[in-house]
């Protein structure tokens, strides 16, 4: 751990350790800051060994608009005023626990007034960016939007964009979680030098290599089925690939309503895709990446994509898109490859090469655990101290 980290450093994210994938990036920071001198942790739900835990709950008028709001079959898709009331609450209860910090280092878009209070104060502020600049999401969505004919309420609150950009402007520096996230970013007008990557952790105990049981060539995906992952480009492929003694795997859920009625059209006829429900950070791994051939991530925008490290780490070839920040971990036949958005017949190509040919197959399987040795948990939690301590002294 880098010398001359004293100051009180308190980390806050509006999630629950280990529920999703921003629950997971708390788990991946509890243990980050549970290695500091001092840590404090702002959250929904967390528990450290070391560290001071602050557990704020939603409730009050917030938590009952947000209630009314998801009860209302009218309002119910509005996701982005959902998230956003959810946001704002967290953002509000965060603000008024600075006393004796040193650093803050919050999520972009959860701590809007928390950074205003920081600035205030003098202190030296980390921005957290778990996806690539919210600009960036809201163009690649509405475009993806348009192009599949979906009319449906906007992602992103017209106010979340307005506090992501007050809270970029008061940054000390902008942590992302990938080179091409940082590229959003700079392509935005944020100056490089006050963009910073930090990979995020893998947890290398629970995601490794076991056997595969069958010989069924198994394509995986770990997704939310939804426009943003482009699952629809997958399932084309894998059905236009028609690759004999194979299944398609999803695990994850329909995120709206076009997705579920996108989902049971393939369904009717293909009888070889399933839908899995499961906990990939809990359940054994033979149940969740162990039984894949090869893991694919078709998404239209992702920050990084955790799951494609944890399917490297578990020996899977990875296919993914240009517009995943896990891109930078393939090496395009050594360990997966990397397709442009849509490509469907690129990837028709790619799972035909694989399941044809088990030699390279076993050769990209054993090539990818290597690719993430380097982001254990405790690799990446001295990286996240260096950039501590480089925004303590700039």
């Amino acid at each position: 751990m880098p010398s001359g980290l004293d100051a009180l450093i308190c980390y806050a994210g509006n999630a629950v350790a280990g529920r999703g994938g921003q629950g997971e990036f708390l788990r991946q920071m509890v243990y980050a800051l549970d290695q500091l001198p001092q840590g404090r942790v702002l959250s929904r739900g967390a528990k450290a060994g070391r560290a001071e835990c602050v557990n704020l709950q939603f409730q009050g008028w917030r938590r009952r608009a947000f209630d009314a709001i998801a009860a209302l079959p009218v309002l119910r898709r509005r996701n982005d005023l959902l998230t956003l009331l959810s946001d704002v609450d967290f953002d509000s209860q965060s603000c008024l626990l600075l006393d004796g910090v040193g650093l803050f280092d919050g999520v972009m878009g959860q701590c809007s007034l928390t950074l205003e209070h920081a600035s205030r104060k003098n202190l030296p502020v980390v921005l957290t960016a778990l996806n690539t600049h919210l600009d960036n999401v809201a163009e690649v969505l509405a475009d993806e939007h348009r192009r599949l004919g979906i009319h449906s309420p906007g992602f992103i609150h017209p106010r979340m964009r307005a506090r992501v950009s007050r809270e970029i402007e008061r940054a000390t520096c902008i942590r992302v979680i990938s080179e091409l996230a940082k590229q959003t970013f700079v392509e935005r007008g944020v100056p490089a030098a006050k963009v910073r990557v930090v990979l995020p952790a893998i947890d290398l105990d629970h995601f490794r290599p076991v056997p595969k049981k069958d010989d069924v060539f198994r394509v995986l995906a770990v997704l939310t089925i939804d426009p943003r992952k482009g699952a629809i480009y997958l399932l084309k492929a894998f059905e236009k690939a028609a690759i004999p003694n194979s299944e398609l795997v999803i695990i994850g859920a329909t995120g709206d309503r076009w997705s579920r009625a996108m989902l049971d059209q393939f369904r009717s006829r293909l009888s070889n895709i399933r839908i899995q429900s499961a906990d990939v950070l809990k359940d054994p791994i033979e149940a969740t990446y162990g039984q894949a051939s090869v893991f694919v991530h078709p998404a239209m925008e992702d920050g990084f994509a955790l799951a494609a490290g944890q399917a490297l780490a578990c020996g899977k070839a990875v296919i993914t898109t240009d517009q995943t920040g896990a891109a930078q971990l393939i090496t395009n036949g050594q360990n997966g490859y990397v397709l442009a958005c849509r490509d469907v017949d690129g990837l028709v190509d790619r799972l035909k090469q694989l399941a044809a040919n088990e030699s390279l197959l076993a050769r990209m399987s054993a090539a990818a655990p290597q690719s993430v040795a380097h982001l254990g948990y405790p690799e990446v939690a001295e990286n996240v101290a260096r950039l501590y301590c480089q925004a303590l002294t700039n």
